[in-house]
């Protein structure tokens, strides 16, 4: 990965209820979800709306380690 391995990481990686950012510099916060074995990828719930959540590969990098 490019990126600072500090601050990224592989989303399969994250553990389930882990807030996560798809960049650093989005304002979007998702919280990881379970593993959706007919669309292959993890659900992210949208912190700020409950009934929008997104659906991501698992070999997406996510940012981590923020203050929330």
């Amino acid at each position: 990965m490019d990126k600072d391995s500090e601050q990224y990481a592989l989303l399969k990686d994250v553990k389930p209820g882990e807030f996560v950012k798809r960049k650093a510099e989005h304002k979007k916060v998702y919280t990881k979800g379970e593993y959706d074995r007919s669309l292959k990828g993890y659900r992210l719930q949208d912190c700020d709306d409950i009934s929008r959540s997104i659906i991501v590969k698992g070999s997406k990098p996510v940012y981590i380690n923020f203050i929330y």
